[in-house]
């Protein structure tokens, strides 16, 4: 698994985060399970703080509310920014 190709936050925790505004981002996602997903909207430059790192990257906005699911997903791009190192 090569990871998802675009940093993700749910449209709840954004709630939670107190974030309301974001772009009009009008394409959808293809998701592992082969659902089709339409993007709510585009964070640009959200501050996320891993570790002491602190990174500022764009989020897609997604409605993601099944239990179990994860509330933010850090993507390739992400791990391209970061200069993260993968050994497979």
């Amino acid at each position: 698994d090569g990871g998802f190709g675009v940093n993700v936050i749910s449209k709840t925790t954004c709630a939670r985060l107190g974030i309301t505004d974001w772009e009009a981002c009008p394409f959808w996602l293809q998701m592992e399970d082969t659902r089709s997903v339409r993007s709510l909207g585009l964070i640009r430059k959200l501050r996320i703080i891993v570790d002491d790192h602190h990174f500022e990257i764009s989020k897609v906005v997604l409605t993601l509310d099944a239990p179990g699911a994860y509330r933010i997903l850090l993507g390739r791009p992400w791990l391209r920014y970061a200069n993260i190192k993968q050994n497979w």
